[in-house]
């Protein structure tokens, strides 16, 4: 008399496969600092773009132009109020002729905590994109006619005072 198999060792099979674990991939490395340039656009280069605001619209960079122009793309993990106060003292020395850009990464956009700038909205990347934004914040420093004069992303640190120091240089050249 033969004898029909039991499911006992499908099942065990089975229950054995399906609780398999595959091994993790090993984590990618991020680039070291300053691996990668800040965005697509090298240092003299227009840039060119247009940047959703917050409210609805669209502000053309090409609008600001006769100004120096700081135009930060950051995300709330990466904001600094001490950076923002920063530029608001720039903006006050500016007299006028600076105009500060900060556009947030996030989907609610800046919240109740709003500084006191142009503010812009990239939740999808869509500028971030265009940019080549290499990493959170990345920050451009734009003269009068919409060159790039400075620009670092990532680590704030050089790249900040760096950027701040070419904006003081810068000012008084805008009329």
């Amino acid at each position: 008399m033969t004898r029909a198999p039991t499911l006992a060792p499908t099942l065990a099979l089975g229950l054995a496969l399906a609780c398999r674990t595959t091994p993790a991939a090993p984590p990618v490395a991020s680039a070291p600092a300053g691996a990668l340039p800040p965005s697509r656009h090298t240092a003299g280069e227009v840039v060119e773009a247009n940047v959703p605001l917050q409210h609805g619209g669209v502000l053309g960079l090409a609008e600001l132009r006769g100004k120096l122009v700081v135009l930060e793309l950051v995300d709330a993990a990466h904001r600094d109020a001490a950076i923002e106060s920063e530029y608001a003292a720039l903006q006050a020395e500016g007299d006028g002729r600076l105009a500060v850009v900060m556009v947030s990464l996030d989907a609610d956009g800046w919240g109740g905590d709003v500084p006191p700038f142009v503010l812009g909205w990239d939740p999808q990347g869509a500028l971030a994109a265009r940019l080549h934004a290499a990493g959170v914040p990345c920050v451009l420093l734009l003269d009068g006619a919409g060159r790039i004069v400075a620009q670092y992303s990532g680590a704030r640190a050089p790249g900040h005072g760096q950027l701040v120091a070419a904006a003081r240089a810068a000012l008084p050249t805008v009329r």
